[in-house]
């Protein structure tokens, strides 16, 4: 039988023939590979970049809210590029330090070198029932005074032309509420093999016309590295109030967005903000594992779904292709139908590694990354469910 991706008439008709459970499994898993293209085919039209072009626009005055703890390598990168942005409005940058004991203020001061576009801000102590990011921007929100709000973290580093470029993009889309993905940099070779698979997070199973288009909640996704709002909206939302408790309180607080009837704007800052998350296996582990599950709103009929659909389509195709491989078997299960898995999951892949500019070998490694997300993943369900609670940087949140 000569090399195939795609089946023909003839050969469905002949697989069903012949329906062992394992035929069955194997034309389940190609028609979910086949979805998760053909959804990555649609996204990869509907995830657009702000336009870093100057334009001629009135721009609204803005301000800036970090929420900072124990950020003292990093705070100083995010400030100076918000500084170095041309925005032709009044600009205002407030920084929390929310408990910090590196020195994180005096970064950020550092970073300032006086200029008084920056206020960094002591934090108030945790309130019963937040979160500390919730608590933290609540905070912030109440010493804003610019008519539009920039949600960001103390990590990133922001582009040139960046700030008035998403202005003018959240305007012209008509959105009420935009997030933006950032490039995702990566150092080590852990960071390289799991970081990146936010974005086949996205592409494999989110219909972005949908975040846009639909008032679902379920169709809501967003970073909390990213968001921008008009103030009057923040406002009438109730700030982080809705979500005071969550740990993912970025998807939560999208979907508090669209279940109040606003439009929410998910696209691509690769081009707009950089962010290293995490810096080794370690923290990738942690980092994750606190809020993956949350995310999904504790469900866990949500959580076997997003578990069984990834194994079936990025990670056990090629375990049939090694088992094929050593036994010499060339049948349409095991051999065909996972190399059709296969060459889906690695195209995707591929096509996003480019587009985000990722390394290129990584991609050899895809399987191997998505094992530990699921395995992450299914490790964050266990410490909701075990009472120990999800731990980040110093603090222990209950579950």
């Amino acid at each position: 039988m000569p090399p195939m991706l795609f089946l023909t008439p003839d050969d469905v008709a002949r697989l069903a023939r012949a329906a062992t459970p394992l035929t069955v499994y194997q034309i389940v898993a190609t028609c979910l590979a086949t979805l998760s293209l053909l959804n990555a085919v649609g996204d990869w039209f509907v995830f657009q970049r702000p336009n870093l072009a100057a334009a001629d626009s009135v721009l609204p005055s803005l301000s800036i809210l970090i929420p900072a703890r124990d950020e003292a390598a990093t705070i100083g990168r995010c400030v100076v590029s918000l500084l170095a942005q041309d925005y032709p409005a009044r600009l205002e940058i407030l920084v929390l330090d929310d408990g910090s004991s590196d020195g994180t203020s005096a970064a950020a001061r550092d970073a300032a070198g006086g200029d008084a576009r920056v206020q960094v801000l002591p934090g108030g102590p945790l309130q019963a029932g937040w979160k500390g990011k919730p608590n933290a921007l609540r905070q912030l929100a109440a010493c804003a005074t610019g008519e539009m709000l920039l949600l960001t973290d103390a990590d990133c580093e922001f582009l040139p032309g960046a700030l008035a470029a998403v202005v003018r993009h959240r305007e012209r889309r008509g959105a009420d509420c935009l997030s933006l993905i950032p490039d995702l940099v990566c150092g080590s070779f852990w960071e390289h093999v799991v970081v990146p698979l936010q974005y086949d997070v996205i592409f494999l199973t989110l219909p972005l016309r949908k975040v846009f288009g639909s008032r679902t909640p379920a169709f809501a996704a967003a970073n909390g590295a990213f968001l921008l709002l008009p103030a009057n909206v923040y406002a009438d939302l109730g700030g982080h109030e809705a979500v005071r408790g969550e740990m993912a309180e970025d998807i939560k607080f999208a979907q508090h967005v669209k279940r109040a009837g606003r439009r929410l704007l998910y696209g691509d800052g690769s081009r707009t903000y950089r962010v290293r998350m995490y810096d080794s296996l370690r923290r990738i582990w942690d980092g994750f594992s606190k809020n993956l599950y949350p995310a999904m709103g504790k469900n866990p009929v949500v959580l076997a779904a997003w578990t069984v659909f990834h194994l079936m389509t990025q990670v056990l195709p090629f375990a049939f292709l090694i088992a094929a491989l050593i036994t010499g078997n060339r049948s349409i299960p095991l051999y065909y139908l996972p190399l059709t898995q296969a060459a889906i999951a690695l195209s995707i892949r591929l096509a996003l590694t480019i587009r985000f500019r990722q390394a290129l070998w990584a991609v050899a490694t895809h399987p191997v990354g998505w094992l530990i997300t699921i395995t992450i993943g299914l490790y964050s369900a266990y410490l909701t469910y075990s009472g120990k609670g999800h731990a980040w940087k110093g603090r222990v949140y209950e579950t």
